[in-house]
């Protein structure tokens, strides 16, 4: 009894060590040629909708912006429209403050570009912290 089985010179035989080689250094060469690019952005500390507000501490510098793009730092009207004039503000504002946390308060119809310059003008000045107020009450009725 021969219990072997015969082999037919036509059988396939699929070798899967190269084909896993060129997997390997295709997924190297991925790795090497991805580009991995962080943008420098500032640290923004969103806001939680919750039922208690915090008190605002003595560190703060209040940034208000209406729905027409008009700035007021401490509730004093810039007349400035752009950066450098807000930049201006908000470094005569933290004269005085040990790291200050800029609180931006926001109308909803303000136009984006605004919000944007604002956050650049705080960069610019030194400002590190930002936050933002929320309205609890309009958020319950949407």
């Amino acid at each position: 009894m021969n219990f072997r089985t015969r082999r037919r010179p036509d059988d396939i035989e699929i070798n899967f060590v190269p084909l896993i080689d060129v997997l390997v250094v295709l997924l190297i060469f991925l790795m090497v040629t991805t580009s991995f690019s962080r943008l420098g952005q500032l640290k923004v500390d969103l806001p939680q909708a919750a039922a208690g507000a915090t008190a605002p501490t003595d560190n703060s510098i209040d940034l208000a912006i209406n729905a027409d793009g008009q700035y007021a730092v401490d509730a004093l009207v810039i007349g400035a429209d752009d950066t450098a004039g807000l930049t201006a503000a908000l470094r005569k504002a933290a004269i005085g403050h040990d790291d200050p946390v800029l609180v931006m308060s926001v109308d909803r119809k303000t136009p984006h570009e605004r919000v944007i310059a604002a956050m650049t003008a705080a960069r610019e000045a030194g400002l590190d912290s930002l936050t933002f107020t929320v309205d609890t009450a309009a958020q319950r009725h949407e």
